[in-house]
């Protein structure tokens, strides 16, 4: 049996962290790991399907070279997703998973979107983004439901 394609998405660093998390359940599907190319991410192309968009600057606020990026990354994103075509994009966020998760929903895949672990108390302005559009919205701490009423709370993925 062919199995189902997914594309997991996030930035580089304790979102990283956190969809490695979920290897025994993405190994068993045909999936792709997209994250920012930075001397700690290119290692794991060793040992995952992986592919690499624009990293931002350490410290790079949400300025004209931000917006730059997200251009860039929203450009390579659709490449990724004509190539991969998944059926569902998941996601532990920030600002790298925007464009994939925004095409991904025009071009039907469902999208599914974990907050990350250190959100315990706040909002993330990347997830209320996305929140609108995603088919699934996944809590790791029960005090950010007051700031995401559709989101599922399901503890943590450590």
């Amino acid at each position: 049996m062919k199995k189902k394609k997914i594309i997991l998405i996030c930035s580089d660093g304790g979102h990283l962290a956190q969809i490695l998390e979920l290897k025994d359940m993405f190994l068993t599907y045909d999936y792709l790991i997209v994250t920012e190319e930075s001397p700690a991410t290119l290692p794991l192309k060793e040992k995952y399907n992986i592919k690499y968009l624009k990293g931002r600057s350490k410290g790079q606020k949400r300025n004209l070279s931000f917006i730059y990026s997200l251009i860039v990354n929203a450009f390579l994103s659709l490449k990724i997703l004509i190539q991969h075509f998944p059926k569902a994009i998941i996601t532990t966020g920030s600002h790298t998973a925007i464009p994939m998760c925004l095409l991904g929903k025009i071009s039907g895949a469902k999208i599914i979107w974990i907050l990350s672990y250190a959100r315990i108390n706040s909002r993330a302005f990347s997830a209320d983004i996305i929140y609108p559009f995603a088919d699934r919205f996944i809590v790791q701490w029960p005090g950010v439901q007051k700031f995401y009423k559709k989101a599922i709370y399901l503890g943590g993925i450590y």
